[in-house]
């Protein structure tokens, strides 16, 4: 063991809290990183508020092409009865018109 006796441990004591005072005294001041935390949490706060705004504006895109998508399907629809209808017309008046005389 390398510490036997009690002055063996006040001397480590005393090296300790030398270490820590000069460790103290040579750290660089807590303002610079403060205001390095503070940029930080602005950087966040813009980069969040940012994807906020696109996420929202994704959201906003998909719902006016959902609505978009729904409109055409109605369309395509009222335009597929309309050709239908036009066919069984096409289909019946040859039939009811009296022949041609070909003048």
């Amino acid at each position: 063991m390398p510490f036997t006796t009690p002055e063996q441990f006040v001397l480590l004591a005393v090296v300790l809290l030398a270490g820590w005072l000069i460790g103290y005294a040579s750290a660089p001041s807590p303002r610079k990183y403060k205001r390095r935390l503070r940029e930080q949490a602005e950087s966040y706060t813009t980069y969040h508020d940012d994807a906020e705004d696109r996420l929202r504006a994704a959201n906003q895109r998909a719902t006016d092409l959902a609505r978009e998508a729904e409109v055409l399907r109605h369309d395509q629809a009222d335009a597929e009865r309309t050709i239908a209808a036009l066919r069984a017309s096409a289909a019946v008046r040859p039939a009811a018109l009296p022949p041609h005389d070909g003048i």
